[in-house]
Parts: C-alpha cells; structure tokens; sequence
C-alpha cells in the first residue's frame, strides 16, 4: 500500500525524443535565453545564457543561437561535463569535523530525507559532502513541474559541440565549483544547507525555478537585469555573501579567461548560466567595459 501510495508523486525518468519529434524540433525551435556578439580586435566571440534545469521541449537551440555556434572556432561552458575528474572531485567526502558536525545537526538526515523524497536513493550521497548533496536535491525539485536538470541546455550544447568536433573548454574547474557549494566555512555551509531545505520544502525553490526557467523561455532580458529585485535571494547578509560569491565573483574570472582565449585570435562560443549574464557586474557589462564591441541579438532589440 505504502508502494502505491508513493509511486504518483515521483516524476517521469527523463527521456530523449524520438527522431521524428527531434526533428520537428529542431525544424521550429526558437530562440531562447539571452544571446550576445562581442567583438574586439576584429573578430566575432559569442555569450549566450543558459539555463541548469530545463524542459524536454527546450532541449534544441534556436537559429540564431546554432549559426552562432556554428560560426565559432571554440566552446567553452562553465564546466567541461565530461572531463575525468568532474564526478570524483563532486564526490569527494566532506572534511570528517564538518561531516561530524552536518551529522550530528541533523542536517545531513534533512538532505537524505529530502533526496528520498525525490526518488533518488540518499544512500547513493552517504559519502558525499552534504553541501554538494543539497545542491543535487534542489536541482531535482521541480521535475514534477517538467524541469529536469536533464535537459539542461549546457549539456546539450556540450552534445553539439562533440558532434561539431569543436574543442570545448571549462570556464572553471570542477573544484572551483565544489568549493562554492561546501562554503569558505563550516557557518556557511549550514545556511546553505539550511536555505535549500527550507526552499525545497516549502516549495520557495520550485516557485523560484519556474520564474526563472519563464524568464529564460522568453528572453526577458529587462527582467534578468532585475533579478535582485524578485529572486527572494538578498535577504540575509549570509545570502548576499553568497550571491556575490556565486555571480560576481565567478563573472570576473569567466571574463577574464573570455578575453584571453578570444585575444588569441579564437571566435568563442561561451555558455554559462543566465545569471552570470545580469546587470553591470555581468559578463556584457565586464567584455564592454574592457573594449568589446557587445551587440545584443536575442532577443532581437
């Protein structure tokens, strides 16, 4: 009875569309997310936001999106997905005080609750740092709502990039990444953990993912600058430390890795999340600040 009783709420197993609807996909597929060209020295690179927890409809770019693609010598995504030490550096085991400490909270028991929750066995995570573990379940929570972190579209354009024979590049390392997701400290950490839990239960994370993924679709570029003013996410001073790590301080990197292989005369493709894209610390605004040529293309101004 239990069994029966559970099977509705966990969500259908991501699936690839045949080949007959991937073509009609890719025959109507608009352009989605955020598009820019910014050229310096005389030649053409491309930025373009994505978005981490997608729908299955959404898996194919649009037009514009591809002939910038296609038009690129290179791409780069935040990370390179399929790099060898991407899943062991993720699964890492926590620092044995904090994994005490996370224990011994009850933190750790909340995440495992949660991850169960979303059908993904929580044994699976019992060695993994609770942080990165928190991270997985949010990405998880709105797949009853058609968001799958499956058809995230940086995967799909690392899939166009392989079969392009285009060489991709991380814009970051995986640790790097882990980093950001276990905090500089153990109080970090716990307020991470702790927002996570709190969204994903009270349903604040899903409400926010599908903001988000409708702001993607439809290419609300003025609302992206305006993130600040509606992600619910700058309450805290612990929330605004960590947004600045997670946007302002990346973007600066991101930019500066940007310039040097586009200054190496490459035309580069480079993907990263939406958010990294927003307002004057964002990547147009750090490429235009430093000589580049940005022209805005999706959306059409």
């Amino acid at each position: 009875m239990a069994a029966h009783a559970q099977a509705p709420r966990c969500p259908a197993a991501a699936s690839v569309p045949d080949k007959a609807r991937m073509t009609q996909m890719f025959q109507t597929a608009p352009d989605r997310g955020f598009l820019w060209k910014v050229t310096k020295d005389g030649h053409s690179s491309w930025l373009y936001g994505t978005l981490h927890v997608a729908k299955q409809d959404w898996l194919l770019p649009g037009p514009l999106t591809r002939a910038a693609i296609l038009h690129s010598s290179e791409v780069a995504l935040e990370l390179d997905l399929n790099a060898p030490d991407t899943a062991t550096t993720l699964r890492q085991p926590e620092d044995p005080p904090r994994w005490a400490h996370l224990v011994q909270s009850g933190r750790k028991a909340k995440v495992d609750a949660l991850m169960d929750q979303q059908c993904v066995p929580s044994a699976a995570f019992a060695h993994v740092a609770v942080g990165v573990e928190a991270a997985g379940v949010e990405s998880l929570a709105s797949r009853q709502d058609g968001y799958y972190p499956d058809y995230a579209v940086d995967g799909v354009l690392q899939g166009m990039a392989g079969s392009l024979k285009k060489p991709l590049i991380g814009l970051e390392t995986v640790q790097m990444q882990r980093d950001l997701l276990i905090g500089p400290d153990a109080a970090d950490e716990d307020a991470f953990i702790d927002d996570i839990v709190k969204g994903v239960s009270s349903g604040k994370t899903q409400t926010e993912n599908q903001r988000l993924a409708e702001m993607w679709a439809s290419s609300d570029v003025k609302r992206l600058d305006r993130y600040q003013d509606w992600c619910d996410c700058l309450n805290t001073a612990q929330e605004r430390r960590f947004m600045t790590r997670l946007l302002d301080d990346r973007n600066v990197g991101m930019a500066q890795k940007i310039e040097k292989i586009h200054e190496s005369g490459t035309s580069l493709f480079a993907a990263v999340g939406s958010l990294h894209m927003a307002g004057p610390k964002g990547l147009p605004a750090l490429l235009r600040k430093d000589g580049f040529e940005v022209q805005q293309i999706v959306p059409a101004l």
